[in-house]
C-alpha cells in the first residue's frame, strides 16, 4: 500500500484540523464528553463494518446522529458564537480599521473622570469579532468619540446611562446596550452586575471591555477571562494600544502562536484523527472488485522508443471496503510503469501498489498478467529485425 500519496496526507491533515476545531469548541462549550462520545460511536461503527456487523453499525451510526442532534439543540448559543468567530476570521483579511490613538485617549480620559465622580460606566471596544449577536436592545448613535459625550451618556439623569456603550472603529455605534452576564463561579464578591456583564461579553469574543465602578471609583479592563485593574488614563490608553499591537503581529509570530498554543488539544486531535483514519483505511476489506486498467509507460529514456509490449491492459482484482470503492473512481485508474534508466531489449515489469496509485484501504489481490513485458529500441529502429 502506498502511504505517501499527497492525497493521503491532505486527508489526514483535514481530519486532524476538523477534530481540533471540534474539540476546541466542545471544551469552550463544556460539551467535550458529548463530542468525544460522537467520535467514539463513529469509531465503533467503523469497527463493526470491518466485521460485517451491519445492524450493529447502523445502530451505532444512528446513536451518533442522535448525539449530534443533541449538540445542535442544547448548545445553540455556543454554536452561534462559534460561527460568529469564523465570520470574524474571514472578515479579518484585510483587518478592520482600528480605533485611532486619539480616541483611545478620549475613552481613557472619560473613564477616569467618571470614576473620580463615582459614576458607573461600561464601554465595549469592538475588535475583530462581531458583537451584534451578543447584544440586546441599545440605541443606535453613530456619533464621533469624545470624552464629553461619553461622560454625558453615563450621567445618572441621562436616559442612556444604563447598559453599555459600543465603540466600533472610530464611532460610538450604540448606547444603552445590554450585555450577557458571565456564568463563571469565581466572580469576585465585590463585582456587581456591571462587572458581570463586562466579563460575560469579554469571555465570548475578543472585545475590550472597560467597567467603571460607581461604589469604589475603580477602572477595570476585561479581556477574555483576564481582569486588569488600571490606575491612570495613560495606562488604560496604553493597554488599548498594546492590544492592537498584538493584533498586528507579523505572519511569523502568528504561525508560531498557532503551533505552540493548545498543545494538548492538538495532540488529542491528532490521536483521534489517527484512530479514525486507521480504522477507516488500514483494516483489510471484504469486497473484491475486478477492473480493467490501461497501461502507461513513463520516463522513456531519451533516444529510445517502445517497439513491443506484451499487453495493452491488465485485469486487476481490488480488495477493500465497499464504501471506499464507491468513493473512489476506479474507472480512471492507470497502470503506470517507470522505464527510466532501462536500456535496449526486453524488460519484465512487475505490478506493485504504487503502479496503480491506489488510495489507502484498497489493495491488489491478483492481476492478470502479473508481469508486463516491453521491448525498447533506439528511436527509428523499431521496424528493423
Amino acid at each position: 500500500m502506498n502511504l505517501v500519496r499527497w492525497q493521503t496526507a491532505v486527508d489526514f491533515l483535514v481530519l486532524a484540523v476538523a477534530f481540533y476545531i471540534l474539540l476546541g469548541w466542545a471544551r469552550s462549550a463544556r460539551a467535550l464528553r458529548i463530542a468525544l462520545g460522537v467520535v467514539g460511536l463513529h469509531a465503533l461503527a467503523l469497527l463493526a463494518r470491518q466485521f460485517d456487523l451491519i445492524i450493529t453499525s447502523w445502530l451505532l451510526d444512528f446513536l451518533a446522529i442522535l448525539a449530534v442532534l443533541l449538540l445542535l439543540l442544547v448548545f445553540q448559543p455556543e454554536l452561534r458564537r462559534f460561527f460568529m468567530g469564523l465570520d470574524s476570521v474571514f472578515r479579518s483579511f484585510p483587518l478592520a480599521r482600528p480605533v485611532p490613538l486619539q480616541h483611545h485617549r478620549e475613552i481613557a480620559t472619560a473613564c477616569f473622570e467618571l470614576a473620580a465622580n463615582y459614576v458607573g460606566a461600561l464601554i465595549v471596544i469592538v475588535q475583530k469579532d462581531s458583537v451584534a449577536e451578543l447584544l440586546e436592545g441599545g440605541v443606535s448613535l453613530g456619533a464621533e468619540i469624545s470624552s464629553k459625550l461619553l461622560k454625558a451618556i453615563f450621567q445618572k439623569d441621562s436616559p442612556l446611562h444604563d447598559g453599555a456603550v459600543i465603540v466600533e472603529r472610530d464611532r460610538i455605534s450604540k448606547a444603552n446596550a445590554v450585555l450577557p452576564l458571565t456564568h463563571r463561579p469565581d466572580v469576585p464578591l465585590l463585582f456587581g452586575t456591571r462587572h458581570r456583564a463586562a466579563m460575560g461579553l469579554a469571555e465570548r469574543c475578543d472585545a475590550l471591555v472597560v467597567a467603571v465602578s460607581e461604589e469604589r471609583g475603580h477602572v477595570s479592563l476585561i479581556k477574555g477571562k483576564a481582569i486588569y485593574q488600571v490606575e491612570t488614563p495613560a495606562e488604560l490608553a496604553a493597554a488599548f494600544e498594546g492590544d492592537l499591537s498584538r493584533e498586528r503581529a507579523t505572519a511569523v509570530t502568528r504561525i508560531r502562536r498557532i503551533l505552540t498554543t493548545n498543545i494538548g488539544l492538538k495532540l488529542g486531535a491528532l490521536g483521534l484523527a489517527l484512530l479514525i483514519w486507521s480504522m477507516s483505511f488500514l483494516a483489510s476489506g471484504t469486497t473484491i472488485r475486478t477492473i480493467s486498467v490501461p497501461i502507461e509507460f513513463r520516463n522513456v529514456p531519451g533516444g529510445m522508443e517502445i517497439a513491443q509490449q506484451s499487453v495493452d491492459t491488465i485485469e486487476i482484482q481490488v480488495r477493500g471496503s465497499p464504501w471506499i470503492m464507491d468513493s473512489v473512481n476506479l474507472g480512471n485508474r492507470i497502470a503506470q510503469f517507470n522505464l527510466g534508466n532501462l536500456g535496449p531489449g526486453w524488460h519484465q515489469l512487475t505490478l506493485v501498489p504504487a503502479t496503480l496509485d491506489l488510495p489507502p484501504g484498497l489493495v491488489v489481490d491478483h492481476s492478470t498478467p502479473s508481469k508486463v513485458s516491453v521491448r525498447l529500441t533506439k528511436a527509428g529502429t523499431a521496424g528493423r529485425g
